[in-house]
């Protein structure tokens, strides 16, 4: 794509060719050593150690309209002040022209308003100060403190030296006077200047006035901790104005993989210390970028020698780390190499990503996905301007435009992406706020108890589709509620004629509008006349209709399906006498879209352990089956006959959350005998069901039927035998081990069962079958919930099997089956390592990463079993780092306006657990051990 403007510097004299970096940011206090970046096309003068300055006025520009000529020397490296508008430029030979900034006006010009020339090569890197007429420049033995002179128009450097200067590998500064918010450059008093060692661990530190010449020395500090570590880097400020004592400096050991965040105290004495910690994955990194709004961009270097770029959202409410993998881009060749990552943060908090290789820049935007959530929106080739021209360096203006050099040029690209968009719309096309009637929105909301919120959308969303239906050109806007009424008490069904909201609300002025939208949007979030009347079955009819025909405006197809299966889910919860609770939906709803994404992959992916918790904590479980069978039976073929099928039961877990044991058992029984029926009345596939059921004489009539199976007269006559004899018990044991060998493990298990050996068959469906259902199947029907095989499987291989995983869910599903409501809390909040220990399960070292995954429904779980267990509440820190990873998921998918539902729960909670012990009627010393826990 070309751009549309271009800073062209550029002197009458030959281009060079063109140098690049390879871990350079100046803004962020890494070093950049001309020596380092020189190419063989460039040769190094020998220059004295003390650079000189001169003052170089503007020159004429040429044809082009915002093209300069000024440089004299090709750029290697470009800075872009974090703290304002300011611009430099580094040549090789030791050039530094710096502007006040560059200004896209109404032409969208670039204008120079003022820059000088710091001559020497052995400038390394330059440092920008919080004060618009400053900045650090240094060489390898001094550190310059420039200061522009409005009066003669020049820069010029102070008297300031920096007392006990060491060696050092980095420097940088940060804002001294403010912690919540920058102030106005011209009301900055004063900054720090920090320089890092890494060999020996040390941070020098000065405080600079900027009402004098001198700086304070501070003293040394050597970073506290066991590691060590080879890469330090300035968090790169994407929020400006806003700026965190918190997240100043970053440290990264390759050997351990540790990432530490650094801020500093000044009370009661100025110190540096480690506010995050990250343990990473294995990686062999070549360069980190990590923001302030706690995202990083890790460069690596893969076995076969190519580089891919990992991005991680971090979530922290304290020291302990939390994460999401967010995606991976890969190169186009594995020649291919990173010189450059650069993040901006767009005015609507949406982030996009700059990477810069040899001969490209590729511009990303996150999408609404947490896996492979980056997309690629706008590539700038360098052979645009030029054959075999490489990017010299690269950067994001203030305002966010990508700027880069080639040679002498500095380019600054001011045009839309092809299909019409600024880089900014697109960020928030592809990451901002969801519509409220949103699949996924409406499923948060249920999950989160707001059923009446999400029926009152779709009561909107059949007046949106009425209006479509008359008249498909008008601009209707989608369904919306005020904030107000979302963080409001839910109203129960016999409540649906929605309370309007009082003159005397407190809140009124703030919350009576909905919620705010993005750029240019119509997404259902903007201001609207929502239809408060009930959501009938008439009208979930409609919408069921409607939806297959009608589009609508910010819905994909794939997602205006799923939305259907909401509206069936909530169509038949409506035509129940008995009510669904959240939970019971929320399993459904999970159920139905496996279902639709199935028939569309042609899959038969079955229901992850998360689900499974639902139903298992569900109060609707009688309803839940009788809805179950009757989806399993529309996924059957036409002219089938057969029922229920392992396969089918296995896919929507019924035999783990059924807590009805006659129930389970009655449906055990119903599932052999279709399974039977199906497979060509072939005995040995039900075989170990009956068997777990103990009805052996009733499989002994079964194989009298099968005549046709080679095995039939083999098994007739084994079967005819009493075997609760011990004799007959080892036969059958004989035979178990004889199939085991031979790898027919089903039969093995059968025959297991067969000699009363329930752990020897409930083993072979873990390890060979990989059947965890299975085995727990078989244990509930042969001894019941409160068997000690059942105990003994899931805490001897289950568990330990969740725990090396770091899978919260299926440590979650164990206990619940086993009634332990508190450890079923402690697993979804605890650290699992540490809870490992507490119970006592051994747990092989694992591979996996030892940092917990970001999962909102964690907290949902959470939310819903604390009534089951009162007497447990996590720590009050631990809940906080649940909310904050809760919130910086729905942050990542679009639907920051769950985060208001979520911190209006917590704020209720909180209430409630700390004004009155009563509320359970516990007593003092229960009370007392409670409060104890929390902190």
């Amino acid at each position: 794509m070309q751009t549309s403007q271009t800073l062209n510097i550029s002197s009458g004299r030959d281009d060079k060719s063109s140098s690049h970096n390879s871990d350079l940011e100046s803004s962020d206090g890494i070093d950049n050593d001309p020596k380092q970046a020189t190419s063989s096309g460039v040769e190094q003068q020998p220059m004295s150690d003390d650079a000189s300055l001169k003052h170089i006025e503007p020159e004429g520009t040429t044809s082009c309209p915002g093209a300069f000529s000024v440089a004299q020397e090709s750029i290697f490296h470009i800075s872009v002040d974090p703290y304002g508008q300011r611009v430099a430029t580094h040549s090789v030979e030791g050039e530094l022209l710096v502007w006040a900034q560059i200004d896209l006006g109404n032409g969208r010009q670039q204008a120079i308003s003022r820059k000088m020339a710091l001559d020497g090569s052995n400038i390394r890197t330059i440092a920008w100060a919080p004060v618009e007429s400053e900045f650090i420049a240094a060489t390898r033995k001094r550190v310059y403190r420039l200061v522009y002179n409005q009066d003669t128009a020049e820069w010029s450097p102070c008297a300031m030296t920096l007392s006990e200067l060491k060696p050092y590998d980095r420097i940088f500064t940060f804002l001294a006077d403010s912690i919540d918010g920058t102030p106005a450059p011209d009301k900055i008093t004063s900054y720090y200047i920090s320089t890092v060692d890494s060999s020996s661990r040390t941070v020098q530190t000065w405080q600079v006035s900027s009402h004098h010449d001198s700086a304070r020395f501070i003293g040394d500090l050597t970073l506290s901790g066991p590691d060590s570590f080879d890469r330090v880097s300035r968090v790169m400020p994407v929020a400006h104005p806003f700026f965190s004592r918190d997240n100043i400096m970053a440290t990264f050991d390759t050997s351990s993989c540790k990432l530490r965040i650094w801020g500093i105290r000044t009370d009661p004495s100025f110190i540096w210390f480690c506010s995050k910690e990250h343990r990473l994955p294995f990686m062999n990194v070549d360069m980190i970028r990590y923001n302030s709004i706690d995202k990083a961009a890790i460069v690596s270097s893969q076995e076969d020698g190519s580089q891919v770029v990992t991005i991680w959202v971090f979530s922290s409410a304290s020291r302990a780390s939390h994460y999401l993998p967010a995606g991976t881009i890969y190169p186009h060749s594995k020649t291919d190499r990173v010189r450059e990552v650069r993040w901006h943060l767009t005015e609507y908090a949406q982030t996009y990503l700059g990477i810069q290789w040899d001969d490209r820049v590729d511009i990303y935007c996150q999408e609404r996905d947490l896996n492979d959530a980056w997309l690629c929106v706008y590539t700038i080739p360098a052979y645009d301007y030029g054959a075999h021209k490489k990017i010299g360096s690269f950067s994001f203006t203030a305002s966010g435009e990508p700027t880069f050099s080639i040679d002498r040029k500095l380019v600054v690209c001011t045009q839309n992406i092809a299909d019409g968009r600024s880089l900014s719309q697109a960020a928030y096309d592809e990451h901002g706020q969801l519509p409220l009637i949103h699949p996924y929105v409406l499923t948060e909301l249920m999950s989160w108890g707001r059923v009446d919120i999400a029926r009152r959308l779709l009561a909107q969303l059949y007046d949106y589709m009425r209006e479509k239906e008359i008249d498909g050109s008008r601009n209707v806007p989608l369904p919306a509620v005020s904030l107000q009424d979302l963080v409001s008490e839910p109203v129960h069904d016999d409540e649906d004629q929605i309370r309007a909201s009082g003159s005397g609300s407190r809140y009124s002025a703030l919350f009576g509008s909905s919620v705010l939208d993005g750029p240019d949007s119509s997404n259902g979030l903007g201001v609207s006349s929502p239809d408060f009347s009930k959501f009938t079955q008439d009208k979930a009819d409609y919408l069921l209709e409607k939806l297959a025909e009608i589009k609508i405006s910010d819905i994909s197809p794939i997602d205006q399906a799923r939305l259907m299966s909401i509206v069936g889910t909530i169509s038949t919860s409506l035509t129940k006498n008995q009510p669904i609770d959240s939970m019971g939906i929320r399993y459904l709803v999970k159920l139905q879209l496996l279902e639709l994404e199935n028939k569309r992959t042609r899959s038969a992916a079955e229901l992850p352990y998360r689900e499974l918790n639902w139903a298992m904590h569900s109060s609707s479980q009688a309803i839940l089956l009788q809805l179950c069978l009757q989806q399993q039976q529309k996924q059957q073929t036409p002219g089938s006959t057969a029922g229920l099928t392992w396969e089918s039961a296995r896919r929507m877990g019924l035999f783990v959350w059924l807590s009805d044991m006659n129930v389970l058992v009655s449906e055990v029984e119903k599932m052999a005998r279709n399974i039977f029926v199906a497979d060509g009345r072939d005995p040995t596939k039900c075989a170990i069901f009956y068997l777990a059921l103990r009805k052996q004489r009733l499989l002994h009539g079964l194989w009298r039927t099968a005549s046709t199976h080679p095995e039939c007269s083999k098994m007739l006559a084994f079967l005819a035998h009493d075997f609760s004899e011990p004799r007959w018990k080892t036969a059958a044991a004989k035979n178990a081990y004889v199939l085991l060998s031979r790898q027919r493990y089903l039969d093995a298990a059968t025959f297991f069962l067969l000699s009363d050996k329930l752990l020897d068959a409930a083993t072979i469906c873990i390890k060979h079958l990989k059947d965890i259902q299975m085995a727990i199947t078989i244990c509930r029907c042969y001894e019941g919930d409160n068997g000690p095989i059942l105990k003994e499987i899931l805490w001897k291989h289950i568990l330990p099997d969740a725990f090396k995983r770091q899978d919260r869910w299926l440590a979650s599903l164990a206990f619940g089956l086993i009634g332990k409501y508190d450890l079923v809390l402690q697993s979804l909040t605890d650290d699992l390592s540490r809870l490992a220990q507490k119970i006592d399960v051994t747990v092989e070292v694992s591979e996996y990463a030892t940092m917990d995954v970001l999962d909102t429904e964690l907290l949902i779980l959470y939310r819903s079993m604390i009534n089951h267990s009162p007497f447990y509440r996590a720590p009050i820190v631990t809940q906080a780092e649940l909310i904050a990873q809760t919130i910086t998921i729905f942050e990542c998918l679009g639907a920051p306006v769950m985060s208001l539902v979520v911190l209006e729960w917590w704020r209720r909670e909180l209430y409630v657990f700390n004004i009155d012990k009563d509320v359970f009627g516990w007593s003092d010393k229960d009370y007392a051990d409670y409060k104890q826990r929390q902190y």
